[in-house]
């Protein structure tokens, strides 16, 4: 596939994903997927409240975003710069090296647990 279609896709389907959950609210809306390790344990996943959130933000409220799941915002910082990054800059390196993974590995961990054990 030329890189233009592809780029024409991600815009769509970006643009149809920004709609969805800027009109539709994942937490009075049945269509949205329910978290399925909240589903069976009743703890929070380290992605939970990630809908309810982006929701948030595509209205304005971003305080109230960042009490959904705090982690999301930095998480998605780093995804971006690691996909606009230069495959073979010394930035994009870092960011996907084995040390950078393992540390993000324990944020999450470290989040996933500080999130149940003070409930948030």
């Amino acid at each position: 596939m030329r890189p233009i279609y592809k780029a024409i896709l991600w815009i769509i389907g970006l643009s149809c994903f920004f709609i969805l959950y800027h009109y539709f609210d994942p937490a009075h809306s049945h269509l949205a997927p329910k978290c399925p390790f909240w589903l069976l344990t009743g703890y929070h996943c380290p992605g939970c409240g990630s809908q309810r959130a982006i929701h948030a933000f595509l209205n304005g409220h971003l305080w109230e975003g960042m009490k959904y799941n705090l982690l999301l915002v930095p998480g998605l910082v780093y995804v971006i710069i690691l996909i606009i990054s230069r495959k073979n800059s010394k930035l994009h390196s870092a960011l996907s090296s084995a040390l950078a993974c393992w540390i993000w590995l324990g944020v999450i961990m470290t989040w996933w647990i500080v999130r149940n054990l003070l409930g948030i």
